[in-house]
């Protein structure tokens, strides 16, 4: 086309681009190191499954039109950045192609008339996405003027490139080509314009054009098509759009093994972090680099707080704008986050104490003087999360949203001592009984009293500890599960202990809360006592302890083989140890406790016993699995006040009694205490039982040895 002209138009946009990118990129590099580049075959595996093929769009029936748009215009901007590379070569030389895609390859016309199907499609979808936001208007988004600037650009480019190609084959057809323009016309193959039905339908809209006109429309079309192309490459690392550039590295380099990155076993014998404010996230400089790459990425969907239980009851935690107020400040602060790192680099080298002191001082200098939580986030906001995971399960471009939530709580909680104060109860108690009910913890094998269950101290050689927990031990209604659970055990043959007053809370409440200091103490006397016993499986009932024995204790030299006791009871029904020999008629719901299943994926186990004790089978509840909702006793919130909105406990009541059951099944004690307060609440005790599933079971089974 003119060779000066597009190397002018390169070398600006992309100037602009790569020192855009690089600003980004310089706050990344003054963030907090952190190693995520392990497991490379499995993180490409994820890419293909959760970027690539939409697995988080396309896979939500609620939104699977929204996904499916979604998908299809990222898909075309894979397909068409072949076409665009094509274009810019265009400007240089006339006719210019990749290798493998010229007219005398049959890959080369496979490749237009992919292109072309491509750009119909896109075209389409473009449509539909202006037809959402200005008729349907989903209540989750927000319409921005930049989410209009671009779809327009998007539309832009779709119609300006076919109808350069419109234009290119009226003058190529009509007026004999005196131009001498490129275009594939293979003995073979046969002429271009047949592969590319979606460009020819638009030549028709040109039949009447002469040749002046066709070829001002051709230029017209490549530049300013050229034009659009680079001003949105160096649009999208100024706005929310970034997310093209970095969700694909962001879900490759996502938390595996454990949905996020665990909470931080924080040096609490450090005394330059307490002196430096630093135990838990207290500074933007806290934060990760890969924290800030999910800042960077958040697409402002809203899909997290469409699921989130504490937004969806009205309470001030929203996480689109949560992960907004953090980015904008971290862009804020970009150069002052520069400036802290290197000083934190200086300290991390200096080896006298007095230039230490002196780098200290420099750093608290450069502080921000806006607190993070307080100015930035707000402390209602903070603590009405409940850790429940829904809004990480449902982000398409996989933020981990809930570490930066623990991380502020610890430093609200060690450095600042602001955590709500009914809290006080609870930290009491486990500071002096090793429970949050602040119950005598001589009392904790009282629950089994009279069922001839051993103790590991008289019986150390069982194959599996039954962890009872603080619920099972203390709770009146909880420890009917318990005791129901170990007579189940006991029918099926399982040979198992419990450690009684040896055994402390796991600190899960704790650490959610962020008090480090108290969940690392229950821990290590905990790792300590099961250590000592050379305990290798534990089967407990609750899945907060299940997943803090399971997945946070190995931080400290913890490690065991944990079940929750569906497991072990859906185990022993189908090795026939235990039979159920009637089936319940009660019209029976399962709702999926937050930490059983997002967090450690045991979601058919349950519905695998159920479908063997009751009649009609597991009538699901909406929404349920990955995205049910949660109780609201989760991430310390059981221990602290409802005082804002609705209580999300009734919520989820509500939701279940949509369902007509007269029976909810449940598997963890948080949910068990949270649903029947909301049952009693709603005055609902006689139309709807809540109960533990071992419960169920144990009322439809014999027991049979082998």
């Amino acid at each position: 086309m003119n060779p000066f002209s597009i190397s002018l138009l390169l070398i600006f946009f992309l100037s602009a681009f790569a020192l855009f990118i690089a600003l980004k990129g310089r706050v990344l590099l003054a963030l907090e190191p952190e190693e995520r580049l392990d497991q490379v075959a499995l993180r490409i595996r994820r890419l293909f499954s959760l970027a690539i093929f939409q697995k988080r769009l396309i896979g939500r029936k609620k939104e699977r039109s929204s996904g499916i748009m979604h998908a299809f215009i990222f898909w075309g901007f894979l397909v068409l950045s072949i076409r665009s590379l094509t274009l810019v070569g265009e400007g240089f030389t006339l006719g210019f192609h990749f290798p493998f895609l010229g007219p005398d390859s049959l890959l080369g016309y496979a490749y237009l008339f992919l292109k072309d199907i491509t750009e119909g499609i896109v075209l389409l979808m473009v449509l539909f996405a202006f037809y959402r936001r200005l008729v349907l208007k989903p209540t989750r988004i927000k319409n921005s003027p930049e989410a209009y600037l671009v779809l327009g650009m998007i539309l832009t480019l779709m119609v300006t490139d076919l109808f350069f190609d419109a234009a290119r084959f009226n003058l190529i057809t009509l007026f004999q080509n005196p131009d001498q323009l490129p275009w594939f016309n293979n003995p073979l193959y046969g002429p271009e314009y047949q592969w590319t039905p979606v460009a020819s339908l638009f030549t028709l809209l040109l039949e009447s054009n002469g040749y002046a006109s066709s070829l001002i429309l051709l230029h017209f079309c490549y530049w300013l098509h050229m034009i659009t192309l680079l001003t949105f490459l160096c649009l999208l690392p100024n706005g929310k759009h970034f997310h093209v550039i970095t969700a694909l590295p962001n879900v490759f380099l996502m938390s595996l093994g454990y949905p996020h990155q665990k909470a931080r076993l924080l040096d609490l014998e450090n005394e330059d972090a307490w002196e430096n404010e630093t135990l838990g996230l207290t500074h933007l400089r806290q934060l990760t680099w890969k924290q800030g790459l999910d800042l960077y990425t958040c697409t402002e969907c809203g899909r997290c707080k469409d699921v989130c239980p504490t937004y969806v009851t009205d309470k001030p935690l929203n996480l689109k704008d949560f992960n907004d107020s953090l980015k904008h400040e971290m862009f804020g602060e970009a150069s002052l986050l520069v400036k802290q790192r290197k000083v934190v680099e200086k300290i991390e080298k200096a080896g006298d104490k007095k230039q230490k002191d002196a780098l200290r001082e420099s750093l608290q200098e450069l502080n921000n003087p806006k607190s993070l939580v307080g100015d930035i986030i707000s402390e209602d906001t903070l603590w009405a999360c409940t850790t429940c995971r829904a809004c990480e399960e449902v982000c398409p471009v996989a933020i981990e949203h809930v570490p930066r939530i623990i991380g502020m709580r610890q430093s609200q909680t060690l450095m600042a001592e602001a955590y709500p104060k009914e809290m006080n109860t609870a930290f009491k108690g486990l500071e002096r009984n090793f429970n949050p009910w602040g119950i005598g913890y001589d009392k904790r094998a009282d629950w089994a009293e009279g069922l001839d269950i051993p103790l590991m101290s008289d019986k150390p050689q069982v194959e599996y500890l039954f962890w009872v927990g603080c619920a099972g031990s203390f709770d009146d209604r909880a420890q009917k599960v318990a005791i129901a659970t170990a007579k189940l055990l006991k029918m099926g043959g399982v040979s198992f202990a419990i450690l009684g007053t040896e055994e402390k809370c796991t600190g899960d409440f704790a650490r959610r809360a962020g008090n480090e200091m108290l969940f690392q103490m229950m821990a290590s006397e905990n790792i300590e006592c099961l250590n000592g016993y050379n305990i290798k499986k534990i089967i407990t009932t609750c899945p907060h302890c299940y997943n803090t024995l399971k997945h946070e204790y190995p931080q400290m030299n913890g490690h065991y083989e944990l079940y929750h006791h569906f497991e072990i009871i859906e185990e022993l029904i189908a090795s026939k140890k235990l039979h159920p020999s009637s089936k319940s008629s009660e019209t029976t719901t399962y709702h999926d406790p937050c930490y059983l299943g997002r967090y450690n994926q045991i979601y058919q186990a349950p519905r695998n016993i159920l479908s063997q004790v009751v009649e009609s089978g597991v009538k699901e509840v909406n929404p349920c699995e990955k995205e049910s909702f949660c109780c609201g006793g989760g991430g310390a919130r059981m221990w602290m006040e409802e005082k804002i909105g609705t209580r999300i406990n009734s919520e989820r009541l509500s939701q279940l009694e949509k369902t007509d059951a007269s029976q909810v099944a449940v598997g963890c004690p948080f949910c068990l205490t949270m649903l029947e307060d909301a049952v009693k609440e709603k005055d609902l005790t006689e139309k709807m039982k809540v109960k533990d599933i071992s419960e169920i079971i144990l009322s439809q089974c014999q027991g049979k040895t082998t």
